[in-house]
């Protein structure tokens, strides 16, 4: 089991860089909608007949399912598209260590848990390591010279993903992983389909083409 997280921090290490690669070859809003698109393709044969018989047990969490896809399908991908536009994959990828931090202080109030001594412990380190790293040794210069758009952007996705993470654990909805993934993606394309159609450009060419497959197969399906 131990290899599981660790593939999917590997995963999540790829994306921050497709990310920065899309800036300037795709739209964010067009790759976020292809990305889930294309995994809800692949997913619909397989999900589409056990969807339409629960249809009444799925009925009353379509609110939960709608906040839970806003959360860490849209707002997360799609503000980190935004913040690639700016800033590096590496500082999107520092950035993302706030996450933990983040999802314990978030779970402090909306699940009454109370971290252990590890947990802070690590937590804080983590935040005073991110500090270090934004600030290259200084984090006096933070305060001189602020933070920048794409690094208010990539903190606004990140909050939204640690929120995403305690809400999924706070409302236990009682569907199975791949359901929950199906039914995620399903309002994920309502919520990213207005932006989507916003975009001056939504052709795939040869250049985003394999940006959109990473995004969708091994960073939203796998």
């Amino acid at each position: 089991m131990f290899w599981y997280p660790l593939l999917a921090v590997l995963i999540w290490s790829g994306n921050a860089i497709v990310s920065k690669l899309a800036a300037g070859t795709i739209e964010p809003g067009v790759i976020a909608f292809y990305r889930w698109l294309l995994a809800w393709s692949l997913l619909t044969p397989f999900m589409a007949r056990a969807v339409w018989q629960q249809r009444q047990q799925i009925r009353p969490y379509l609110r939960q399912l709608m906040v839970l896809a806003l959360l860490g399908m849209m707002l997360n991908q799609s503000l980190g598209y935004y913040a690639a536009q700016s800033i590096s994959a590496v500082n999107i990828g520092i950035l993302n260590a706030l996450i933990p931090l983040l999802t314990v202080l978030l779970s402090l109030w909306l699940l009454r848990e109370r971290p252990t001594l590890g947990i802070a412990t690590g937590s804080l380190l983590s935040f005073a390591g991110l500090l270090w790293l934004v600030s290259e040794g200084n984090p006096a210069r933070l305060l001189a010279q602020g933070i920048s758009h794409g690094d208010l952007l990539m903190m606004g996705a990140v909050f939204t993903y640690a929120l995403y993470g305690v809400l999924l654990k706070r409302w236990s909805l009682p569907f199975s992983g791949w359901m929950m993934l199906y039914l995620q993606m399903s309002a994920a394309l309502l919520w990213l389909f207005p932006d989507f159609l916003r975009a001056s450009s939504r052709a795939l060419t040869a250049d985003n083409l394999p940006l959109v497959l990473y995004a969708a197969l091994p960073a939203s399906l796998l």
